[in-house]
């Protein structure tokens, strides 16, 4: 691995300093749920609040994930859980974490030094196909979902079989068309980032795919996606997909998890992250591309209430981390804007849309 001089690593420091650092996506809800189960309280404030915060971190977006376990009957059961775990463990910062349901919430994280949280669904199964539930779901402060995670569900089909790592075909069912545009209704995003190709070919309008429908006007992001041209995974991105997300207005999170992001085998988790953090902002545009690392390994602890100290199958062990990612960077010689619209800009610009 590229040496990564004092000088870098020092101005690394003073951009964390800076910056206002934005994560797309993590699972973060269903960990806090599992710590809870164990007994674990204040969660946020004891493990994470102080190192977040001295990496910049300024959002962290959300996911409810539901494991195969809790479907079909336990689906709504679970995610009323995570989403509780989370806004009691926001409540317990006291003023330091805000959950973000609207622009002023995001404002006042922003301008308070605290750090926001915004909820959104990674697959629907909790809400089967009672779109009425979405209404309720924007209550407690959801602001966005993906149709399905990787399996296939009443609405969408996702990018593998459950526990399968194997492509999938089929696309938008008429109950996933209807719940996009309930979605549209509510302002709400959609995630693409666990959908096959055929759906989000749909999505996207590639090749023709959409059969003449008239795609609903919302917001669309792959929250935690990489490229395929860089790594070839059936979870990345196309470059039709990538370009055609960009020209939507789109944004599209980089992934941090090994087996995506190309560094499974080499262990050369920065060299990975910078290549596909390259490649995309050279597709896409500097403008649409963020990060929404997906960091799993502290989920997976928590589920076996375990502590191992690591990264797991993660390129980076925790937002500390994205320190020395930046000054990787600009050691390959990314420029400080470019790292500026990566690390939280281009986030924060795309969630101002949405709220």
């Amino acid at each position: 691995m590229m040496d990564i001089s004092d000088k870098n690593l020092e101005r690394a420091g003073e951009l964390h300093r800076e910056m206002e650092v934005v994560d797309m996506h993590r699972d973060l809800p269903g960990e806090l749920l599992f710590r809870h189960r164990s007994g674990e309280r204040e969660v946020l404030g004891n493990r994470y609040l102080e190192r977040w915060k001295a990496a910049g971190v300024r959002v962290v977006v959300c996911s409810v994930y539901l494991e195969d376990d809790v479907l079909p009957d336990g689906a709504l059961r679970n995610t009323l859980l995570q989403i509780a775990a989370l806004q009691s463990e926001v409540d317990s910062l006291r003023g330091q974490g805000v959950l973000i349901r609207g622009r002023d919430d995001l404002e006042k994280a922003r301008r308070d030094g605290a750090i926001g949280f915004l909820l959104y669904l990674e697959g629907l199964d909790g809400m089967g196909n009672d779109t009425g539930l979405l209404r309720l779901f924007h209550q407690m402060g959801v602001r966005g979902a993906a149709l399905t995670w990787s399996r296939r569900n009443s609405l969408a089909t996702g990018c593998c079989r459950a526990n399968e790592e194997k492509e999938t075909h089929g696309g938008i069912s008429e109950s996933g068309w209807e719940t996009i545009d309930r979605m549209a209704e509510l302002g709400w995003f959609l995630d693409v980032s666990h959908l096959n190709d055929d759906g989000m070919g749909e999505i996207l309008g590639l090749h023709g795919s959409d059969a003449g429908r008239k795609v609903p006007k919302l917001p669309v992001i792959a929250t935690h996606s990489d490229a395929r041209a860089v790594c070839r995974h059936y979870r990345n991105l196309t470059d039709a997909q990538i370009d055609s997300l960009a020209e939507s207005g789109g944004i599209i999170g980089i992934n941090a998890y090994s087996r995506m992001a190309g560094s499974y085998e080499s262990g050369e988790h920065l060299e990975a992250l910078y290549r596909q953090a390259a490649y995309l902002i050279d597709r896409a545009g500097k403008d649409y591309v963020c990060y929404g690392l997906d960091l799993c390994h502290s989920y997976e602890m928590a589920r076996r209430e375990t502590e191992e100290e690591g990264r797991g199958m993660d390129c980076l062990s925790d937002y500390d981390e994205l320190v020395r990612l930046t000054a990787y960077l600009l050691e390959k010689g990314m420029t400080e804007q470019q790292i500026r619209k990566l690390s939280g800009e281009n986030a924060l610009r795309f969630l101002e849309r949405v709220l």
